[in-house]
């Protein structure tokens, strides 16, 4: 009857609390990965660059016309991870510092097989020289920054120069280079274990071609006459080994190539703090420090 009172079953109620909670998980989903807050400018969100992936833009307002690029490239084992894990200190840091950051999100294993990351980084790269006209950007002024993988893909990025294999795509006019590279606790050699790439993690990101083991380790690209390169990595890191940045960073020395490695300590994977102690240097100086390595070589 309308308007009367009936107490619900207990399985009216069950059914209810879970129709609730379907439409709590589908808004969840909808909403997609939160985004990155910017006060220090514009924001251009959700720009497609190449094989209908997305990158955000933000652009400081106060900064020297044509505004230097850092591109940030996340980790996630090329399976997962998105460009909203940007470390909103490194952002402002870097916007504070009159650079625009462009965070981007790539394909991902295991629809897609390595090389499918790195072409997209360097498509990014390509895409962002062809439009720096539209956003005031710099195209002779390129830097990197990548955390775990996202660390491999840009050390990768940075160290086959301005054409290689992995151009392809739109763009071509454009040149990938980059001017500097700051890799954070990146796999420098994926046919070791130190890597982090287990056996299973492989299959995944590389599908039957092992091949692309040994393509996808810095170490196989280390030349000279390459970018400078900064290296971070916690000493306590038991997923990428401190072995791998330290070899990274005897072969570019080796080389004769301008490197820089900074161990932190009680540091284990993505900045986890492994014990009471904080880590050393903080993230906040670790941020300040990759500011001033891109000053440093923007000023010769």
């Amino acid at each position: 009857m309308f308007g009367g009172h009936h107490p619900l079953t207990a399985g009216a109620r069950r059914a209810i609390v879970l129709l609730a909670a379907i439409v709590a998980l589908t808004a969840a989903c909808s909403a997609g990965a939160p985004n990155v807050p910017f006060s220090l400018g514009t924001v251009h969100r959700d720009l497609t660059y190449c094989n209908g992936e997305t990158l955000d833009l933000y652009v400081p307002r106060k900064a020297v016309r044509p505004v230097p690029i850092a591109l940030y490239v996340h980790g996630g084992g090329m399976t997962a991870g998105d460009k909203s894990d940007l470390n909103p200190l490194f952002l402002h840091a870097l916007a504070s510092d009159g650079y625009a950051v462009a965070s981007l999100n790539y394909r991902l294993a295991p629809q897609f097989h390595f090389p499918a990351q790195i072409e997209d980084v360097k498509c990014a790269i390509r895409y962002l020289r062809d439009r720096a006209p539209v956003y005031g950007l710099n195209a002779h002024e390129v830097f990197a920054f990548g955390t775990s993988v996202g660390g491999e893909l840009v050390a990768i990025a940075a160290l086959t120069g301005s054409r290689s294999a992995f151009d392809v795509g739109p763009y071509a006019a454009e040149p990938s280079g980059l001017s500097a590279a700051v890799d954070m606790f990146g796999p420098a050699n994926l046919t070791q274990a130190a890597s982090g790439f287990t056996s299973a993690d492989i299959a995944q990101v590389f599908g039957d071609n092992r091949r692309e083991v040994v393509l996808a380790s810095p170490t196989h690209y280390v030349r000279p006459g390459a970018p400078p390169m900064l290296l971070v990595q916690g000493v306590d890191d038991t997923t990428v080994r401190k072995s791998q940045s330290m070899q990274l960073s005897r072969d570019l020395a080796a080389a004769g190539d301008p490197t820089q490695l900074i161990l932190v300590q009680h540091m284990g994977h993505m900045f986890m703090q492994v014990s009471a102690k904080p880590l050393v240097p903080s993230e906040r100086h670790i941020a300040a420090d990759m500011d001033r390595f891109f000053d440093a070589v923007r000023n010769g």
